[in-house]
């Protein structure tokens, strides 16, 4: 979503921000973000490292974008990061969840 948003900033002149170096980083860190969330959803077995490393880079991906939106004076890329923001806490309480079902189902078995 925020990669869209950047492009449409990027190209719109009435945005103030067409052709700006921040608007193109925005909408970089956005597509990066798509690619870790995808890795994310599509590959179920991830060693530890690779699911620490995706988590954080999301999460440091969302508040970059986030501060950028805001010097960007951007509302809807700082709205677009907010819905992300659900969305990461959404998928590390749920992964939490999980592994706390797990670990009772292992101790109930005895």
């Amino acid at each position: 979503m925020a990669g869209a948003i950047s492009v449409y900033d990027f190209f719109t002149p009435e945005t103030g921000l067409i052709g700006t170096g921040g608007v193109e980083l925005t909408g970089v860190a956005a597509g990066l973000m798509f690619l870790a969330a995808l890795t994310l959803a599509l590959k179920p077995v991830r060693g530890g490292f690779l699911q620490g490393f995706l988590v954080i880079s999301i999460i440091l991906d969302i508040i970059g974008s986030s501060v950028a939106g805001y010097f960007l004076e951007s509302p809807v890329i700082m709205a677009a990061q907010a819905l992300a923001l659900i969305g990461w806490l959404m998928n590390v309480i749920g992964d939490a969840a999980d592994r706390s079902i797990e670990i009772d189902e292992v101790e109930d078995e005895d």
